[in-house]
């Protein structure tokens, strides 16, 4: 029988994640596939205390990992736990959603749908209209120009996807996903389906969207594409330097250019994760009330 993974990285955030966890145990009811659920606990203060059985699905899987490591990181531990566990002539679904609710998990069934029609593709929900506010709004406009005009991709697009597992293997194992999971995946694997939705509002609580979140996921996504962001950069230099005649300027640009570079080359080297995913992982619980 085939298998659908669904990852859910979260971090103190349980109340939540219990609802996502109720509303894909109904709406994946009915699925003739073993559902597997893996949530990555990302080092949460509080534990997690079940509220219900989920019958529907074949096993919860917790991974408790020993600290904070944000979700790109979360998502990747994740995805390398269940390359470990499955065979590569294995012709399973893998699914990545927030479990913060933002990810509607009534999309999932579609998604799943959506990957065995369109076969070899890897399937990513795009965002038709966002739920911030209007500053938020415009704030992220200029993230997706800004990444756009420097590494040639519209990345309007976050962690909500589902892919056939035998696509794992060339996203994961130039690391790439470690740093940016969207822009990783975009970076290995070309042929890409965007399916549009609405996103949804957080369950409980506020966003955590702001300002300092935009641009460091911003710097993350355009690190990815370090070699291509070169390339561009460089020539947008040029061209500046070229239209003006202050010398004071052409030299501030000089070295606003390699600032720039040295960051990303930093930050490149430093986010490549250093030891195997397990590492990370401070126990797994198998919970046997699924």
């Amino acid at each position: 029988m085939k298998k659908v993974y669904i990852i859910l990285p979260t971090y103190n955030d349980w109340k939540s994640l219990n609802k996502v966890l109720k509303i894909l145990n109904y709406s994946l009811k009915g699925q003739k596939k073993e559902i597997y659920i893996i949530v990555v606990n990302d080092g949460s203060s509080s534990k997690y205390e079940k509220t219900e059985k989920y019958r529907n699905f074949k096993r919860v899987i917790i991974l408790n990992l020993k600290k904070n490591v944000g979700s790109q990181k979360a998502i990747y531990i994740g995805l390398r736990f269940i390359q470990k566990k499955i065979k590569s002539s294995e012709k399973n679904i893998i699914s990545i959603l927030d479990s913060d609710g933002e990810d509607n998990p009534r999309i999932v069934k579609k998604l799943i749908n959506l990957v065995e029609k369109k076969k070899d593709f890897f399937i990513f929900v795009s965002r038709k209209n966002r739920t911030e506010k209007i500053f938020l709004k415009f704030l992220n406009k200029l993230r997706l120009y800004f990444t756009w005009l420097l590494t040639g991709k519209f990345l309007n697009f976050g962690n909500f996807c589902a892919f056939p597992s035998f696509i794992l293997k060339k996203v994961i194992f130039k690391d790439d996903i470690y740093l940016a999971f969207s822009s990783g995946v975009v970076k290995n694997y070309k042929k890409i389906f965007l399916y549009s939705v609405d996103k949804n509002k957080r369950f409980y609580g506020n966003s955590k969207v702001n300002f300092n979140f935009l641009f460091l996921h911003s710097i993350k996504i355009i690190s990815v594409f370090y070699n291509t962001v070169f390339l561009r950069s460089f020539l947008i230099s040029i061209l500046l330097i070229m239209i003006n005649s202050i010398f004071i300027i052409d030299v501030s640009i000089i070295i606003l250019f390699l600032l720039f570079h040295f960051f990303l080359l930093i930050l490149n080297t430093i986010s490549k994760p250093k030891k195997k995913f397990n590492f990370y992982i401070k126990n797994i619980l198998r919970a046997q009330w699924a």
